[in-house]
């Protein structure tokens, strides 16, 4: 099986600069943990004032915080998927002047975490401030064995801001056109996102 790092880039996104009014702390979104009870009900997100002239709606939505932000066809591809650890936290995405643009948005918070990273072959530098994250990836590599055969989309245990897709999720988002991301071959993969 042949797994992906998946990173959310697009071109002049309406960028998202901050969760919703009320939302938990930031930090708790990277943890796996879940969310659904302290996130806020009809949350409202908006294209940051900074960059005024980009105003692209993607499946997959830029953001300051480095999440998911997913469009409603996107989240009814990764649900039929059957993605068993997603947890879906609703949002709607407004312009500059405050139009919602984006009614069915959610952010995808991936329960869980695998040990997914052979740290003995990986190159890489710890984090300064989490001292047990990975805060630099130079070489990527994988320990195929500590990943569950089930996990199909999901953060790494050493980089809970990595995420990682399996080939046949990758493929089925590539087939049904989904915008707003890239991905790389996670295996020997560099750390950049180009």
């Amino acid at each position: 099986m042949k797994y992906f790092v998946f990173k959310v880039m697009a071109e002049e996104a309406g960028f998202i600069d901050s969760y919703p009014r009320g939302s938990p702390a930031e930090w708790k979104f990277d943890e796996g943990i879940s969310l659904a009870k302290e996130f806020p009900a009809g949350g409202e997100v908006s294209f940051s004032d900074n960059y005024p002239d980009d105003r692209n709606l993607y499946d997959f939505q830029p953001n300051l915080m480095s999440d998911l932000l997913v469009s409603g066809r996107a989240r009814k591809l990764i649900e039929s998927l059957e993605v068993a650890n997603a947890e879906w936290l609703p949002v709607v995405v407004k312009d500059h002047r405050g139009n919602v643009v984006g009614p069915d948005y959610a952010f995808l918070n991936l329960q869980g975490a695998e040990d997914a990273i052979d740290m003995d072959r990986s190159v890489y530098r710890m984090d300064a401030l989490e001292k047990d994250q990975i805060g630099r990836v130079k070489k990527l590599a994988l320990k195929y064995e500590s990943i569950n055969t089930q996990a199909k989309m999901f953060r790494c245990t050493m980089e809970r801001r990595l995420i990682l897709i399996r080939e046949d999720v990758h493929a089925a988002f590539v087939q049904a056109g989904l915008t707003g991301f890239r991905a790389y071959e996670a295996e020997g993969w560099n750390g950049l996102a180009l």
